[in-house]
C-alpha cells in the first residue's frame, strides 16, 4: 500500500461488505478483518465500504464496528464522559460540532505534535555537538555535557 504523502489525499480503498459481513479488499483480492482495516488506515489509507447487494456506502457504520472493536481490545479510543456527553447532546448541536470542529481540532492536533517531535528530536540530534547551547538553556546544563562526554573518555581509556 502506499501511504499519502503531505499534503495530498490518501489513498482511497474500495471495500466491499458482503451479506455475511465478510469484507473484501478489491486491491489485494482478499477478505480483510477489522484489525488488518486499522493497519490499513493507519498507513495513511482512506477506505469506502460498498455494500455488495445494494451499492450502498456502508463506510460510517463498519468504521463505527472498528472502533467498537478497538474498545473491546481495551484500546480506549473514547473517553467515558465523551460518549456520555453525545449522547446526551441535540442532533443538531452534535452533528455540527463533528462537522465543524472534532476533525479540524484533531489535525490540528496532530500537526502541532508532529512539529513539536521533529524539533524536539533535531535538538536532541544538536544538543551533543553545541553543548554551549545547553548551559543557556538549562542550568546544571554541565552534568548533561559530562553524560554525554563520558563514553568517549572510555573510549579514550582503551
Amino acid at each position: 500500500m502506499t501511504r499519502k504523502k503531505k499534503n495530498e489525499e490518501p489513498d482511497r480503498v474500495l471495500i466491499k461488505r458482503y451479506g455475511n459481513r465478510r469484507l473484501y479488499n478489491t486491491e489485494t483480492k482478499s477478505y480483510v478483518n477489522y484489525q488488518e482495516l486499522v493497519k490499513l488506515i493507519r498507513e495513511g489509507n482512506d477506505i469506502q465500504v460498498i455494500d455488495s447487494k445494494t451499492k450502498s456506502d456502508v463506510t460510517k457504520s463498519v468504521l463505527m464496528q472498528v472502533i467498537i472493536e478497538e474498545e473491546k481490545n481495551e484500546k480506549n479510543l473514547l473517553p467515558l464522559p465523551f460518549l456520555f456527553q453525545v449522547l446526551r447532546s441535540q442532533e443538531e448541536s452534535i452533528q455540527d460540532f463533528f462537522k465543524n470542529y472534532l476533525a479540524g481540532s484533531f489535525q490540528a492536533y496532530l500537526n502541532t505534535k508532529e512539529e513539536f517531535d521533529r524539533r524536539f528530536k533535531s535538538w536532541l540530534e544538536m544538543s551533543p555537538t553545541s553543548p554551549h547551547i545547553w548551559e543557556k538553556l538549562i542550568p546544571g546544563a554541565e552534568v548533561i555535557k559530562e553524560f554525554w562526554d563520558m563514553p568517549k573518555k572510555d573510549e579514550e581509556e582503551k
